[in-house]
C-alpha cells in the first residue's frame, strides 16, 4: 500500500509507495515484479499510477516500499505518498534526503513549479557507488496528499529518465477511496477467513520470512524460515506445519489461536491500524496477499 509516513524528510525514501492493482488486475503480491504500462493503485488513498515503459518494480521485503529500476540499467525510481500541504512540500524539498547506506541527496537549486500542484527540484547525490544525479517531483492532490517521485539516474541518462518520471507523475489519478480491512466494529474471525498473511525481512547477511494461510474451513498452514546468506546459512531455522485456527475479538484488537496438529497451541495478538489499513500479528506488520493455497 502507499505508505503515509509522518517523518517525511527521512521517510521520503525509506518508506516508498506500493499499491494494490485496480479491479481489472490482481492485487499486488509480495515477490511479484510489475513492468511498464501496468497500472497500480491504492484504493485506501484513492490513487492510481501507470508504470512507464522500460521500467519495472516490486514490493520491498518489509512491505513499506516499492522500488523501480530502469530495465536497461543505471536508473532507480521510488514513490511516496504523505499528508502534506504545498507549503510543507516546498519546505521538505529544501532538505537533504538520507537514502540509506551512506547515500544522501542534497538540494541543488530552487524548487520549481512544473504545473499547478506539481513541484520539482534537482539534487546532488553523494555516497553512491557510481555517479548519479537526483530529481524529486511532488504532485499535490485536492485531498491533501503529496505524492513524491524520486529519481536517481546516471548523468548521461538523466534527461530520458526524467521524462519517464514526469510521465509517471502525470499518470497519477485520483479515485474514490474504498475501505479495506476489518471495519471498526467488525469481527476478526470472518475477516481472516481465506486470508494469506506474510512477513519478510532482509538485513545484511540475514533473511527471514513467515507465511500463514488461514483457510475458510478453519484449517491453517504455516511456513517460517530464517538464516544467513552470502557466505553460508549458519544458524538457519525452519518451521512448517498446520492445524486448526480460531480468532476472537472485534474492531482494533483481537486474538488468533492456532491449534497445531501435534497438540501445541499458540496464541497471537491481533491489531488493525485503521489510519494506514495495516494488520499486525504479535506486533509485527503482516502483508495481505492472494491466497493460492486454500479458500
Amino acid at each position: 500500500m502507499m505508505a503515509c509516513a509522518r517523518t517525511p524528510a527521512r521517510v521520503m525514501v525509506a518508506a516508498l509507495v506500493v499499491a494494490a492493482v485496480p479491479s481489472a488486475a490482481a492485487q499486488i503480491e509480495p515477490g511479484r515484479t510489475y513492468t511498464g504500462r501496468e497500472q497500480i493503485s491504492d484504493p485506501q488513498l484513492g490513487l492510481t499510477l501507470t508504470i512507464p515503459a522500460g521500467w519495472r518494480g516490486r514490493l520491498a521485503p518489509d512491505g513499506e516500499s516499492f522500488v523501480l529500476e530502469y530495465e536497461a540499467g543505471g536508473g532507480y525510481m521510488v514513490v511516496l505518498a504523505d499528508q502534506m500541504t504545498e507549503t510543507e512540500a516546498r519546505h521538505q524539498m529544501t532538505q537533504p534526503v538520507d537514502v540509506g547506506g551512506g547515500i544522501v541527496l542534497t538540494p541543488d537549486g530552487p524548487v520549481q513549479d512544473v504545473a499547478a500542484g506539481h513541484l520539482s527540484a534537482n539534487y546532488t547525490v553523494r555516497g553512491a557507488p557510481s555517479e548519479f544525479v537526483g530529481t524529486v517531483d511532488v504532485r499535490l492532490t485536492q485531498a491533501g496528499l503529496g505524492v513524491a517521485f524520486i529519481l536517481l539516474s546516471p548523468p548521461g541518462a538523466a534527461q530520458v529518465q526524467q521524462e519517464a518520471m514526469r510521465e509517471f507523475a502525470f499518470s497519477l489519478g485520483v479515485t474514490e477511496q474504498t475501505a479495506q480491512g476489518a471495519g471498526r466494529n467488525d469481527e476478526w474471525e470472518p475477516y481472516l477467513r481465506g486470508r494469506y498473511l506474510a512477513r519478510y525481512f532482509s538485513g545484511s547477511s540475514y533473511t527471514e520470512s513467515t507465511e500463514l494461510w488461514l483457510c475458510s474451513d478453519g484449517v491453517f498452514h504455516y511456513d517460517s524460515q530464517s538464516g544467513g546468506f552470502g557466505g553460508g546459512a549458519s544458524g538457519a531455522a525452519q518451521r512448517r506445519g498446520g492445524g486448526r485456527w480460531l480468532a476472537s475479538g472485534a474492531g482494533k484488537t483481537g486474538t488468533l489461536l492456532l491449534h497445531w496438529a501435534n497438540g501445541e497451541r499458540t496464541s497471537m495478538s491481533l491489531e488493525y491500524d485503521y489510519e494506514r489499513d495495516r494488520v499486525y500479528v504479535n506486533g509485527e506488520r503482516m502483508l495481505r496477499g492472494k491466497n493460492e493455497r486454500c479458500r
